[in-house]
């Protein structure tokens, strides 16, 4: 077997099924290594999923160049033997593999939406994410052709070289932060990553190593190394990856985990000559590495402990693009970080004159950080690229006055000198003459320089630079200026004066005497976000403005700012500005349409987080062409009881689009409508809807007026319920309308029918707990359904059906115990393209069979489903995937089957019986009892000892008795039917002026049954005892049961011992007339009236009677 599997490794280098014997064991064999398997149609299975697929059963046939043979071994024979499923069956098998390789199934199989992995196909590619999923180890059936894998952020513990076998065609691999700090750093096996040849990027950040992994594939070109505990690198570690162009090895020697620092040996990256991007930051480093490759174009070595640039520690660098040398020696006086001064003369990063004289490729250079005092002009000579420039956070207060370094850097664009303050003390900014030599420079930043006021020759040096467009000036606690002098620039589209003191109250520069006193303030300044301005975004507009703010085109930031009255005289000489800040202010303005005057171009205009009162129809009247407007976090005004708020001024805006009205807790308003032609979305979240809507305040209409609206956001209103008027009175337009977060209690689904064009709908984190209707009676236009976060328990059959436009739909969070297959649409009427389900408290019994078998026929995304959509119950299986549990259980024994037929079978016929009692008792019990009679024996009472068939006793005096018995029961004994004998009637058949006794005792003894007619008044007369006593005398002398209890009334005699024990002796001789029941019911009691009076009774308990008092 051994020499076969080698000599096979050369011969046979393709996969192919290995069968010993009798077919009892196989092996897939896939260049040389021998998959053992169960089954021969295991074996079928892994040959198949391993590239290529060969019929054992079929000749030799050659095509391409490839062989494709059976091939069997055998310890007696190399006949191949006759299994069982070796003809049509394989065949059929062979189809369909082919078929799922071919082409045309592009959609996900079953296999891949099992997984714990998020699975996107693009183009050539089959990416993987698997991150954040909780998952131990890596899963096992990833796709052979996945060409991504993303498992990070999880719980994996240990990786080897089985846990990628047969994922040959990855290029990207990340396995970060799979690091557990309590226990063990993720262990990495030698040769773990050796056999993925076309692996390209290794991601292993955050994981808690101590070394670089071994036998790392020679094709790999970017390394991830970032936040480990590796303390040395050496040549060794990278001279498996020849072609390597990014290591990034950052955050390995930072705070309590390294008290040393990184240690990299001598000609550690010299061999690299791919070598680009090279990331060294935070591993205190106290001095540049040696050797590094020509090759690179980034260096990164921020927050080191480096002290000196030399003259040739970047000499062989000459095709660097980008050089970061921030945070080296930091100013501590205000860092928010452990900080460490430098120990040189004067605490600052020293750079010899010609340290960056060959680097002439570079474009950015990053010194901030670093407590630079002076800046030699000899360091930028050579720098004809510099395109970047960033010197924040150092000392830099007398360069930036009269720096001659500025005179040498025409082509610089963005430049950083913010925070170079340092707690020096600053009147007025003093800007250098050279700066007016930066005729490539766009965006300048100058915040912190601290100083009271702005005047027009302040910045006179910028003046004439054509491409200036960013200025900004935010954090210098300025407390006057005049914006007219942004005129005297050429292009200037943003300025950004936030977070100073600006109150715009008047044009004098020391209204406020902030030049009448001694300025020495030093700002306390805390800074959270990071040391340096990195992002993209900050080189070429302001921080902390909006995207949709910037898109408008030139803007004014003036957030964060004392002004508490808009002066429109104060606010001249930006005519052009396109998007106005004044959020977090304290505006407290009665707007009256004269504010903004002078910003007749005002697209956007952001007044959020002030004290705005709205009470004038022509508020805002003057931006004619505004189209965004916000006016959330506004609501000290909207709480005062008292004032009038009116929102009319919006029917003069033609302009407006948007309108944010959040957070303001307005509950009630001057206007009972808002009325636009123009406005498309409204934010009207964190308000009073559910004052607004009670009975009676008339605010059901708010909405209707507002013809265009597209977008409604009607979140955290504290809703619990929407009158029904409210549905009718939104405005026909919607698209998207949001109602999350307010405790609805109820919604009713048939009103939507009034929004024909609603295409997204968000309930989610309310308390519904049914969703009641289909989607058959509602409008086709809906996409999106967000009902997560709810209490919905039960979903009804056919609940999406008609829902022919629903896309997206998320029942996450809810308390969904049972999905049925009817809940859900298949074939043509399923257009679900996502479904999201996790959180649930699912039941994963067999009646979850039904959804299961949905699952695998539509190919519908469940997001998180193999590790969010979790069991409930059984107990056993709580907190496991509902694919953890095999579905076969439930239909592979075919005595559950039976079982189940038997079942169904019962069902039927207890439904059947039940239904047809229910409609036909009475005429079943009259025909049942009637067949019975015929059947049985019955003694028939001697006919010469009677005289009449019944004496019936009943009360006289009721009226109520006697019309009943009169007209009732005589009619029915006497005259309907068979008549044998006439009853005995006290008012009718008593002889006059014989005693009552005589004629009581006549009457019991000539008939053959006494009946007593039971009423309430009846019991407590004294003859009807007398009755009673003849009636048991007869019993005991003659044997003859002759008593017949007749209840009229329902209630007579309820608790009553002796009526109880006659039902259990004598059943038939106790009966109830009913009263309130139908006509079949009455015919049923007057057949077994006849029977108790013409039967005689002795077959039930006379001779009970006879052996005690007669002797019989």
């Amino acid at each position: 077997m051994v020499e076969y599997l080698h000599q096979a490794e050369v011969t046979r280098p393709y996969p192919f099924v290995l069968v010993l014997g009798d077919c009892s064991q196989g092996f897939t064999v896939i260049s040389g290594p021998a998959l053992e398997q169960s089954t021969l149609l295991g074996a079928l299975d892994v040959g198949f999923k391993s590239y290529y697929v060969f019929d054992i059963n079929f000749p030799t046939v050659r095509q391409h160049g490839n062989s494709y043979r059976p091939l069997w071994i055998n310890s007696k024979t190399q006949n191949p033997p006759q299994c069982p499923l070796y003809t049509s069956f394989q065949r059929l098998l062979l189809l369909l593999v082919l078929l799922c390789l071919s082409p045309s199934c592009s959609g996900r199989t079953w296999a891949q939406r099992k997984l714990p992995c998020d699975v996107i196909s693009l183009n050539h590619s089959l990416a993987f994410n698997c991150s954040h999923r909780k998952l131990l180890q890596v899963p096992h059936d990833i796709s052979w052709n996945a060409t991504e894998l993303d498992l990070s952020s999880n719980q994996i513990k240990i990786v080897s070289s089985s846990s990628f076998w047969n994922l040959h065609n990855l290029t990207l691999l990340d396995l970060s932060y799979n690091f557990n700090p309590q226990e063990h750093p993720l262990k990495i096996e030698d040769q773990t990553f050796s056999m993925l040849d076309q692996l390209e990027a290794l991601l292993l950040d955050g994981n808690g190593l101590c070394t670089v992994p071994r036998g790392l594939p020679s094709g790999l070109q970017i390394l991830f190394l970032r936040y480990n505990d590796i303390r040395t690198v050496t040549p060794e570690n990278f001279r498996d990856i020849p072609r390597i162009k990014v290591i990034r090895l950052s955050d390995n020697c930072q705070g309590s985990v390294c008290n040393g620092t990184l240690d990299i040996a001598n000609h550690t990256f010299s061999s690299l000559t791919n070598l680009t991007n090279l990331t060294l930051s935070f591993n205190r480093l106290k001095s540049i590495p040696h050797f590094l490759p020509p090759s690179l174009q980034l260096l990164k070595l921020e927050r080191n402990l480096i002290t000196h640039i030399h003259q040739h520690d970047l000499s062989a660098l000459t095709n660097l693009r980008a050089l970061d040398f921030s945070g080296n020696c930091p100013v501590c006086s205000n860092a928010p970080f452990l900080c460490f001064p430098c120990n040189t003369p004067n605490g600052a990063l020293q750079i010899h004159p010609d340290a960056f004289r060959k680097l002439s490729q570079l474009q950015e250079l990053r010194l901030s950080g670093n407590s630079l005092e002076h800046l030699q002009t000899t360091w930028f000579e050579n720098l004809t690229n510099l395109r970047y420039l960033y010197l924040s956070f150092n000392r830099l207060i007398g360069e930036i006055a009269n720096g001659d370094f500025l005179s040498v850097l025409p082509f610089v664009e963005v430049m950083d000198l913010s925070y170079n303050n340092a707690g020096q003390n600053s009147h007025n900014l003093s800007l250098s003459k050279n700066f007016s030599k930066l005729a490539s420079l766009k965006t300048l930043h100058l915040e912190n320089y601290v100083f009271s006021a702005l005047h027009k020759n302040h910045l006179e040096p910028l003046y004439s630079l054509a491409n200036l467009s960013v200025l900004n000036l935010a954090t210098n606690f300025i407390y006057w200026t005049d914006l007219s002098l942004f005129e005297k620039f050429h292009n200037l589209s943003s300025v950004g004066l936030s977070e100073n003191s600006l109150t715009f109250l008047s044009k004098r520069a020391d209204a406020w005497s902030v030049n009448g006193y001694g300025w020495g303030y030093e700002p306390d300044i805390d800074r959270y976000e990071p040391l340096i301005h990195k992002d993209e975004f900050y080189r070429r507009h302001l921080p902390n403005i909006k995207p949709e703010c910037l898109a408008y085109g030139p803007v004014l930031d003036l957030s964060k700012n004392n002004i508490f009255h808009i002066n429109p005289d104060m606010l001249q000489g930006l005519n052009n500005t396109a998007c106005l800040n004044l959020s977090s202010n304290f505006i407290g303005d009665m707007f009256n349409g004269s504010e903004f005057v002078h910003f007749s171009k005002l697209k956007y205009l952001d007044l959020s987080q002030n004290k705005v009162y709205l009470r004038f129809e022509h508020a805002f009247s003057e931006l004619t062409a505004l189209e965004v407007l916000d006016l959330s976090y506004n609501k000290h005004y909207f709480l005062v009881a008292g004032l009038n708020h009116s929102l009319a001024f919006l029917e003069y805006l033609g302009s407006l689009k948007v309108l944010n009205l959040s957070w303001n807790e307005i509950s009630t308003l001057t206007d009972k409508a808002m009325s636009s032609n123009s406005l498309q979305e409204l934010n009207f979240q964190g308000n009073r809807l559910d004052i607004m809507w009670n009975k009676g305040l008339d605010f059901n209409h708010l909405f209707r007026e507002l013809n265009n609206l597209t977008s409604l956001d009607l979140s955290y209103n504290q809703l619990h319920h929407i009158p029904s008027e409210v549905y009718d009175n939104f405005p026909k337009t919607l698209r998207h309308l949001t109602l999350s977060k307010n405790g609805l209690e109820d919604f009713n689904w048939t009103r939507l029918t009034q929004l024909p064009h609603l295409e997204e709908l968000d309930l989610s984190k309310n308390k519904l707990e049914q969703v009641a209707l289909t989607f058959s009676t509602l409008n086709s236009s809906l996409r999106l359904l967000d009902l997560s976060h709810n209490r919905i328990s039960q979903l009804v059959p056919g609940f999406l059906r008609g829902a022919r436009s629903l896309y997206v739909l998320d029942l996450s969070f809810n308390l969904l115990e049972l999905i049925n297959q009817t809940t859900f649409e298949s074939g043509a009427e399923n257009n679900l393209q996502q479904l999201s389900l996790q959180g649930n408290p699912l039941h994963c019994t067999c009646d979850l069979l039904e959804f299961h078998m949905w699952m695998r026929s539509n190919e519908v995304e469940l997001p998180l489903l193999a590790i969010e959509v979790t069991c409930d119950m059984p107990m056993e299986r709580r907190g496991r995937s509902v694919l953890s549990y095999d579905i076969e259980e439930c239909v592979k024994d075919d005595n559950a089957m039976a079982f189940c037929i038997l079942t169904l079978l019962v069902v039927v016929h207890v439904l059947l019986v039940s239904l047809t009692a229910h409609l036909f008792y009475w005429d079943l019990s009259y025909i049942l009892d009637y067949c019975l009679a015929k059947l049985k024996h019955q003694c028939l009472l001697h006919d010469t000892d009677c005289v009449y068939d019944a004496f019936v006793m009943y009360d006289t005096t009721d009226p109520l008795a006697s019309d009943w018995v009169l007209n009732h029961l005589r009619v029915e004994l006497e005259e309907r039917g068979e008549r044998v004998r006439p009853l005995c009637l006290e008012e009718r058949d008593w002889m006059p002026g014989m005693s009552i006794m005589d004629n009581l005792s006549n009457s019991v003894r000539q008939s053959r049954k006494t009946v007593f007619v039971l009423t309430e008044g009846f019991l407590s007369r004294g003859v009807v005892k007398m009755a009673a006593l003849l009636v048991q005398q007869r019993l005991v002398e003659e044997g003859v049961d002759a008593m017949v209890l007749l209840l009229l009334q329902p209630q007579v005699l309820r608790r009553s011992r002796i009526l109880h024990l006659r039902r259990r002796l004598c059943r038939r001789s106790v009966l109830e007339w009913p009263a309130t029941a139908g006509p079949a019911a009455q015919r049923w009691f007057w057949h077994h009236l006849k029977r108790a009076i013409r039967k005689d009774q002795r077959a039930t308990h006379a001779s009970l009677h006879g052996t005690y008092f007669t002797g019989r």
